[in-house]
């Protein structure tokens, strides 16, 4: 079912996209950026937040079919996220986005310049894709109130998100011995579960017609499950592989990203593990034996198993909240099995 959900997300994304291109003639005005828009955007992802909007909005709504409309204004979730993804690139330096080129990169070689120069065209094709977004998001055909409801989470949840990032950007010129546990789960809060979970549910339950206690639960809900999902791919990480995870496994630490296991580790190890988790933190010389090293402080340390049993809490708690939805049994399953299962994966 998810797939079939991701398949039509997929075909109305492209179909969009080329419609918002070829009616302001981006082609003509100059051909790449229409092309690095198409390219970057039709790109093979997981499509989290349009698939959670549309499984608010069908687990609430009194007819299950969804509407060609609501499927229009899901995409605004996923090109929200590719506005977030180009910047966030830009200001990481990182070199690759779901195993391919980031869009700076992309344009540095197709206009054969700097890469500052790639850099300040991928801020106005960001600019561009957010645009796009915004007017995904009126396709709407919800009464005009509930349309504005909707679009004032939809906004703030941006808002919010840029802090997260604004917060993250000054946690890495931040040494490991000044960050305090609630700045991580703040910024997990605001850079993650805003925009991936608690806005695109919140507002497939506006849409639908949810009662306020009911989005409140699933509000609430979406921070539980983002802080989880952000754990676990801060795990991701740190001992996946480059291929899974589209970027440099090195990247984390190159971009002195203070997360829940380093953070431990560097609490719980040694002065000596202290002193090596430092000099590795923002190192962009960073070799792989580097990294095994820092797994293998993470492991001896704890901070493994400890990040293991966060995650494990903040998924407990999100099962609780969805008992208590009012929610049909088969509902509350499919709920449930959706949510986890972009976290366990």
């Amino acid at each position: 079912m998810k797939s079939a959900i991701k398949d039509k997300i997929n075909s109305r994304l492209k179909r969009f996209v080329e419609t918002a291109i070829d009616s302001r003639g981006l082609g003509k005005i100059n051909p790449l950026i229409s092309r690095s828009i198409k390219e970057f955007v039709l790109r093979d992802g997981k499509r989290i937040r349009p698939i959670f909007f549309l499984l608010a909005y069908q687990t609430y709504a009194k007819k299950k079919a969804l509407p060609e409309s609501i499927i229009r204004t899901s995409l605004a979730f996923e090109l929200l996220h590719d506005f977030l993804l180009v910047h966030d690139d830009i200001i990481d330096n990182s070199k690759t986005r779901r195993g391919k080129p980031a869009m700076h990169k992309v344009l540095q070689r197709s206009l054969k310049q700097s890469e500052s120069t790639g850099k300040n065209m991928s801020i106005v094709i960001g600019d561009i894709i957010y645009a796009m977004a915004i007017e995904a998001f009126m396709s709407t055909k919800a009464h005009q109130l509930i349309a504005l409801e909707a679009l004032r989470v939809f906004l703030s949840s941006t808002i919010l998100t840029g802090a997260g990032e604004f917060i993250d950007v000054l946690n890495g010129f931040t040494q490991l011995k000044g960050i305090r546990l609630r700045n991580i789960r703040l910024n997990y809060l605001l850079k993650t579960a805003e925009y991936t979970f608690k806005s695109p549910l919140v507002c497939g339950c506006i849409f639908a017609g949810a009662p306020n206690s009911e989005i409140a639960k699933v509000s609430r809900l979406g921070e539980l499950l983002g802080e989880a999902f952000q754990i676990q791919d801060d795990l991701l990480g740190l001992f996946g592989r480059s291929q899974n995870i589209g970027k440099s496994v090195l990247s984390d630490m190159i971009e002195a990203k203070k997360t829940l296991p380093i953070f431990l580790a560097f609490k719980l190890g040694s002065a000596k593990d202290r002193t090596f988790i430092n000099k590795c933190l923002g190192n962009k010389y960073l070799k792989l034996r580097d990294l095994e090293k820092i797994k293998r402080i993470v492991i001896d340390t704890g901070a493994l198993k400890t990040t293991e049993n966060e995650v494990n809490k903040l998924i407990k708690k999100s099962r609780k909240i969805i008992l208590s939805l009012k929610l049909k049994k088969a509902q509350k399953k499919l709920f449930e099995d959706y949510m986890l299962s972009f976290i366990k994966n």
